[in-house]
């Protein structure tokens, strides 16, 4: 048997359908199957490899197509073209075949009498030229089994039945055959006649006609010899006999690409004592072996057992190579980078990854892979020794695992075989990596921006990201950790600190390496040290520290401060609306301007001993912190997020950081809830107020940061209304209070209006 038809046999198992609602595993794949050498066109129908190649129940209807096509395109007219034999063959073409064989009834006959639509055809003009009558016949014949062997339209739908059709179909087929001279096209009739008998559960007619059929054919080898044999086998099986028609079934699998899908589904043994007669059947330990590799294919098999007892039959059985990778890719899925993927915990709940005794196999498989290596009988010791390599990186093993590379580098691998050993080295070195330096992240800055690699290699990047980010959080580097794995915008969202402060010493042109420029970049944008900036002047202005915020704005360049947004703070609302416009007609400030301007009116409203000044600027200072809080219009001044679940989330709970979960906020969203800096300006507004009316209006305000702050600290105790009492019953004559009872619900009710 050569090498190809054996590397092919791994590459089978049945469908698994996945609910569309769970999500996909999200790992790190580095295993290229192609190191086997195996021909993909032929026999990747190992259910791993189906996200390269394909479906394998599709990919054998196209394997039996071409084949089939190929067969005779070698019998019988090599000179014509293979798309009008598939036109002729394969098409609805009924009604031309009949003209065919009555434009042979001819005497005169050849191909320039072929109708108009035939008339280009290579393999029609062949069949006319060399009068193939017996081809033509029979091809009609297979048109007219069609509708009952063949299933139309979905592949889960059964051929029609019509047993009288059939039968008639099975006793004219047979007349045919007795007076065909060709044995080849004997053969093919022999092949509908026992389909046909299938397809009618007629299984004794099967084996009987098989009986009658085979011996008067002598055709020469032809895989439609195996394409019989599956209906014998398939007989048999529903007699009961699952010994002989698992043996059979073996054989088809090891020899016939085009029948390995369907010879893997027919398989079937119940018990022990049907395993050993379908083994006593076996001329040698090849077929024995061959017995092992198809009941491997199963995904309930003990594998590893499989491995174990073909070695023991055939050390150099070719098949042991897709068997040892398919328990690679497996264990790759379970354990590569297990402890440090940040959808480790997704994986596991939805993907049963890694499985449960995912750490028991791999030092189960290691020890029979060891045992290879060392006794070198295998018919690719290279792949055996990569496996080890492998193996030995999975379990940790990094220092070993070096060196078992470092042993196969010296065999001088070729091809895929030294592609994959070199990711697998890099692969290696990451994940052993436990401090960073620069030298360190400069290697992995050159390597990852090599486009060659990462385009070959997409799983590099992120393995590489997530490690770092994994020693990043051991040595104290919160910030760039946070960086890598989440994003600039989830900092943002809840900015600490000491995550800042991070990111700016990484910005620093005189600190920062390529690697902290390049992550820089990719994450913050193609102006991280003003995005820096301004994150870090919006956190200090949350705290309400002014100068500071002003001083850290100001290092943004003033071309660019107008990008981060222009705001219009001083419009009163009675109702809070967060997403009010303000008029175009007031003035617009950047986050520079708007702090020098409210520091020029706090220093204004201190200075002068005019009262309509002083309550005027203390207002609008109040009015702008308010606008900017969580509550107001323009909460973007000193916030990136806003949701308007949090409101709710606060209610419930008493606690005064309002970092609350959000699914597009992964280290939390911190919301600007405070009112404590525009209730302290609202009440020395009302402090200097110069009438009742300007009075009020402070007191009304002051007592809605009062009522914020209540629910935001999740209402505790009664509600307090301090405010809305004195605006009530101090201020109760003005007209303000007229417009507050008319505008505001929450005071109208209060009021009792």
């Amino acid at each position: 048997m050569p090498k190809l038809i054996l590397l092919f046999l791994l590459f089978l198992l049945p469908a698994l359908a996945k609910a569309d609602c769970t999500p996909a595993f999200r790992g790190y794949q580095f295993l290229n199957p192609d190191v086997l050498d195996y021909d993909s066109r032929l026999g990747p129908f190992y259910r791993a490899f189906t996200s390269r190649y394909g479906d394998p129940e599709k990919l054998e209807r196209e394997a039996r197509k071409r084949d089939n096509l190929n067969e005779w395109h070698e019998r019988y007219c090599e000179q014509v073209e293979i798309t009008d034999m598939e036109s002729l063959i394969y098409g609805n073409t009924i009604t031309q075949l009949r003209d065919l064989l009555r434009l042979l009834d001819r005497e005169d006959a050849s191909s320039a009498g072929l109708k108009a639509n035939l008339r280009k055809n290579t393999f029609a003009r062949h069949l006319v030229d060399y009068k193939c009558t017996e081809v033509i016949t029979y091809l009609l014949f297979a048109k007219r089994t069609e509708p009952y062997v063949i299933s139309r339209g979905n592949g889960f739908k059964v051929p029609q039945t019509d047993r009288v059709a059939m039968e008639r179909l099975i006793d004219e087929g047979l007349d045919i055959f007795k007076n065909t001279k060709s044995h080849y096209v004997r053969l093919r009739y022999a092949y509908q006649l026992l389909r046909l008998a299938h397809y009618l559960k007629e299984y004794d007619y099967v084996l009987k006609l098989y009986d009658y059929l085979m011996p008067k054919i002598e055709a020469n080898p032809s895989l439609i010899y195996d394409w019989i044999e599956g209906h014998r086998a398939g007989a048999l099986q529903a007699k009961g006999d699952y010994s002989t028609s698992a043996y059979i079934f073996s054989r088809i699998f090891e020899r016939c690409p085009s029948k390995r899908e369907s010879a893997y589904a027919s398989f079937k043994i119940k018990t022990d004592e049907q395993w050993q007669a379908a083994s006593n059947l076996c001329s040698n330990d090849h077929e024995r072996a061959m017995l092992h590799v198809i009941r491997a294919q199963n995904r309930r098999a003990v594998v590893l057992e499989e491995l174990e007892s073909i070695y023991k039959l055939e050390p150099a059985n070719t098949a042991l190579e897709p068997l040892v990778m398919r328990e690679l890719l497996e264990l790759e899925k379970d354990l590569l980078g297990e402890d440090f993927n940040p959808f480790a915990q997704q994986n596991k709940r939805y993907n049963k990854r890694p499985r449960s005794n995912a750490t028991a196999r791999l030092v189960e498989l290691q020890a029979f892979v060891n045992k290879v290596v060392v006794e070198k009988k295998s018919a690719n010791p290279k792949l055996w020794i990569l496996a080890e390599a492998t193996l030995e990186m999975l379990a940790g093993d990094y220092f070993y695992a070096r060196e078992s590379f470092a042993r196969l580098a010296r065999e001088q691998p070729e091809d895929t075989l030294a592609e994959q050993l070199g990711i697998l080295r890099e692969v290696t070195n990451v994940l052993a990596l436990n401090r960073i330096n620069d030298s360190v992240e400069l290697y992995y800055f050159d390597l990852l921006a090599n486009l060659k690699v990462r385009d070959k290699y997409p799983g590099l990047k992120p393995l590489v990201n997530d490690k770092l980010k994994a020693v990043y959080l051991a040595n104290g580097r919160e910030g760039k950790a946070a960086l890598l794995q989440y994003g600039f915008d989830a900092i943002q969202k809840n900015p600490a600190i000491s995550k800042v402060k991070e990111m700016e010493m990484m910005a620093d042109s005189l600190l920062g390496n390529r690697f902290d420029k390049a992550l820089l970049a990719d994450r913050v944008g193609p102006n991280p040290i003003d995005d820096i900036n301004d994150l870090l002047g919006t956190y200090y202005l949350q705290k309400g520290q002014w100068e500071t915020a002003l001083e850290v704005f100001q290092r943004v360049p003033a071309a660019r401060r107008d990008g981060y947004g222009t705001y219009s703070p001083f419009s009163k609302q009675f109702n809070d609306r967060v997403q009010f416009r303000p008029s175009a007609a007031l003035s617009r400030y950047n986050k520079v301007e708007l702090l020098e301007r409210l520091l020029e009116l706090e220093d204004q409203a201190r200075r002068t001993t005019n009262d309509t000044i002083a309550a005027r600027n203390f207002f609008n200072i109040g009015l702008a912190h308010y606008s900017m809080s969580y509550y107001g219009y323009n909460w973007h001044m000193a916030d990136y997020f806003r949701s308007g679940s949090s409101g709710s989330l606060a209610v419930r709970r008493r606690t005064t950081d309002w970092v609350f979960p959000h699914v597009n906020a992964p280290l939390g969203n911190r919301e600007n809830m405070s009112m404590d800096r525009a209730a302290y300006y609202f009440e020395r507004a009302l402090e200097r107020a110069p009438g009742r009316e300007s009075a009020a209006e402070a007191a009304f305000f002051a007592a809605k940061c009062q009522r914020n702050m209540h629910y935001a600290a999740g209402s505790p105790g009664p509600r307090p209304f301090t405010y809305f009492r004195l605006l009530k019953e101090v201020y109760f004559d003005t007209k303000f209070y007229q417009m507050a009872v008319e505008e505001c619900r929450t005071f109208a009710w209060y009021a009792g209006l």
